[in-house]
């Protein structure tokens, strides 16, 4: 894909690129998972957004050909 293609041209390492990528169309501030001084809380991220870390996971990798 295009972003795949953009950071190996520009030197990034195997574990710099994405592997894949989630769009929320909603705001963590109303996810209530910002802190007071709007830091994101990991845990609590990591709790709302589980499923769809899990069906990424599951996913693999963008521009992956299927077997």
């Amino acid at each position: 894909t295009e972003l795949n293609a953009y950071s190996k041209k520009n030197g990034l390492q195997g574990f710099e690129q994405p592997k894949n990528v989630f769009l929320e169309p909603t705001s963590f501030q109303e996810k209530n998972i910002l802190t007071t001084t709007m830091k994101l809380q990991r845990f609590a991220a990591r709790n709302v957004y589980k499923p769809e870390i899990d069906a990424m996971y599951k996913e693999g990798m963008l521009g992956a050909r299927p077997e």
